[in-house]
């Protein structure tokens, strides 16, 4: 199946609807049509037949008003909308092969065990089959922010990163920052496998041919290389992405084969600087 749509979950919140207006622009801006999803628990979460009945006409009723909204804001942009019955990550997954982006949005912060943030769109970021964005229901308007933000540390995983950010960098006008931290002998890197063996000027190494290959594939592209010494990918990728306008993190890093989600790309997640679209791992790619 090719990728026809832009699929966002709709619940009718405030970050919700910031999550659908980013959706419908990139919708728009790719010339795909927009899927609004509303999802509501089955009739074993209800005491009674009539409020699972009411709670599906209300999710009719959201959905038709939130399609109207965003075609106001975005009228040329194609919208369908799809009303489902389940668990909304599991939902997202069975759609999301269908899609060229799964959004989902967060306007919680978390608390020190993540819980603000984990319900849904961690799990989303976990399960779909397409890239996912995840965007903030805080933060900088696209007129206040600027730059396209990706983390490398030569995983074909930061790979795949590396090339949605120099498309996305591109089809939006901006430049693109490539950031790479020299790991720390004493943590892993990309937060799972010891860095140890490298040799003097290595780092500089890659982080240099990674930022000429996104160069060579996207002629005309602005790349800025950031060599970050004594910090945490994530603080690092975290505080360079406090002012873009979109930041782009793999799934997994170097030696992540263990987590669906690499620990950088969890800590990110969980204190979200801008949009953030989370790429799929390299392994589902070859699946």
């Amino acid at each position: 199946m090719g990728m026809q749509e832009v699929l966002v979950g709709a619940d009718g919140s405030a970050a919700g609807r910031k999550a659908e207006d980013w959706a419908a622009q990139r919708a728009n801006d790719l010339g795909l049509r927009l899927n609004l999803v509303r999802v509501v628990p089955g009739p074993w979460a209800y005491r009674r037949p009539s409020q699972y009945r009411d709670a599906m006409t209300q999710a009719q009723a959201l959905l038709e008003a939130e399609s109207a909204r965003v075609s106001a804001l975005v009228p040329s942009v194609e919208i369908v909308v799809t009303r489902r019955t389940g668990e909304t990550p599991s939902v997202l997954r069975l759609l999301s092969d269908g899609a060229e982006t799964v959004v989902v949005g967060s306007d919680r912060p978390p608390d020190r065990h993540g819980e603000g943030f984990g319900s849904v769109s961690f799990q989303v970021a976990v399960l779909s089959r397409s890239p996912v964005a995840i965007i903030p229901g805080l933060g900088l308007g696209p007129r206040d922010s600027a730059g396209v933000v990706v983390g490398v540390d030569g995983s074909a995983d930061s790979a795949i990163a590396l090339d949605l950010a120099g498309v996305e960098a591109l089809r939006m006008g901006e430049e693109l920052t490539v950031v790479y931290v020299k790991p720390n002998v004493d943590a892993p890197s990309a937060g799972e496998s010891s860095p140890g063996g490298r040799e003097p000027g290595q780092d500089g190494q890659m982080l240099i041919s990674a930022a000429g290959a996104v160069r060579d594939s996207n002629p005309g592209l602005v790349v800025n290389e950031t060599l970050e010494m004594n910090d945490s990918p994530a603080d690092a990728l975290l505080r360079a992405a406090a002012h873009a306008r979109l930041l782009v993190i793999g799934c997994r890093g170097r030696g992540g084969l263990r987590k669906p989600v690499g620990a950088i790309a969890e800590k990110i997640l969980l204190h979200l600087p801008c949009p953030t679209i989370v790429t799929r791992p390299a392994t589902q790619r070859a699946a």
